[in-house]
């Protein structure tokens, strides 16, 4: 099969014949219909995520089901499914409090950029073994575990820009539901516009929040006010005033922080209403540290959650059936389509802040 490989971080990719093995334990053998392209891949492409090259990229998927492996009896050839980048084991401490998406074990390996067993499918023809970054779904197949997938019904399985639910939507389910448990009238604060924080904007509406979507791409802060949020231009003056203004002077009871840097996680510190919730879902790079107001944090009783995906197994399911149902749009984000050949062009037109979320068809 064909698969885009980085070699050297910072190097374009190649896209050349590589060789992938059968799924083993509880894994199942996709055929990849369409891939997004995530900030967090351009991260492992610069090396700020250090997963060891030579690695395929690509997290996020709509794929069909080829080949299930010994144990997998919820999945047969031939369905289609949406592809997580979490992987629960289900065995862990984590995992048996329900915490999947913060698997001990799936910790342990994320970064080595293997499967759950330790090992890697993938190889070069000359025997050169390939790693993958959460999946390597920049590819027209790939193995991955059977619980990190979650099936399309009729109707859902031939739309490609699904392909988002399982990352950007399924990290924005897990900030508005279960970091920042937000409730029907309560306004959000989104920073960043990018496929993460205009996820943010449709699942907050859909709970019945105020949202306010904060950035400094004039044509994303359009698309999130299409989808019903207030705006604020961070490049047209005092951003956290801006929020205040529109919260009768409290600020936001909720402030989700979907870029990662220093100056957007204090200024979700400084936006935030006292007693309300800092929720931070932009990765920077690893081993990173951002400065806080933590005397505002302290006296203002505002807690500061780290959001890291949601449930695969429960939660990918219900953002599904919020597709099915109409409320959430997942296509509005979607308007750029790439060949697999194309994938160099489909990186670049992320960075560059030209597409939302770039798919590619391999």
């Amino acid at each position: 099969m064909k698969a885009a490989v980085l070699d050297k971080y910072g190097d374009p990719l190649l896209v050349e014949d590589v060789e992938l093995g059968k799924p083993k334990d509880g894994e199942v053998r996709l055929r990849v219909k369409a891939a997004g392209v995530c900030h967090s891949d351009l991260l492992a492409i610069d090396g700020s995520t250090p997963i060891p090259p030579p690695f395929i990229p690509g997290h996020e998927a709509v794929a069909e089901v080829l080949e299930v492996g010994p144990g997998v009896d919820n999945l047969h050839p031939g369905d289609v499914v949406v592809t997580s980048f979490i992987w629960p084991c289900g065995r862990c401490r984590n995992c048996a409090r329900g915490l999947e998406n913060l698997c001990e074990r799936f910790s342990e390996v994320r970064l080595k950029g293997v499967l759950l067993d330790g090992t890697t499918r993938l190889k070069r023809k000359n025997g050169e073994y390939l790693r993958v970054f959460l999946g390597g779904l920049w590819a027209e197949e790939a193995v991955v575990p059977a619980t990190a997938v979650a099936r399309l019904p009729k109707g859902l399985d031939n739309r490609p820009e699904l392909a988002m639910l399982g990352c950007a939507f399924l990290t924005a389910y897990g900030a508005v539901v279960n970091s920042a448990s937000v409730k029907p009238g309560e306004t959000v604060a989104v920073i960043g516009t990018g496929g993460v924080g205009l996820a943010v904007v449709q699942v907050a509406k859909a709970l019945g929040a105020k949202v306010i979507a904060v950035g400094r791409n004039p044509e994303k802060l359009k698309l999130a006010g299409e989808m019903g949020a207030e705006i604020v231009n961070t490049r047209e003056g005092d951003a956290v005033g801006e929020v205040r203004k529109l919260t009768d002077g409290r600020g936001a009871d909720v402030v989700i922080e979907a870029v990662g840097s220093e100056s957007t996680i204090d200024m979700a510190v400084e936006m935030v209403s006292v007693g309300g919730r800092v929720v931070i879902v932009g990765l920077m790079p690893v081993g990173s540290k951002a400065p806080m107001h933590v005397a505002r944090v302290v006296r203002g009783g505002i807690s500061v959650i780290g959001s890291y995906g949601a449930r695969p197994r429960v939660d990918l399911p219900r953002v599904i059936d919020l597709v099915a149902r109409g409320l959430l749009k997942p296509e509005l984000l979607a308007r750029d389509y790439y060949k697999l050949e194309e994938v160099n062009d489909a990186v670049e037109a992320l960075r560059s802040g030209r597409s939302i979320r770039p798919i590619i068809l391999p």
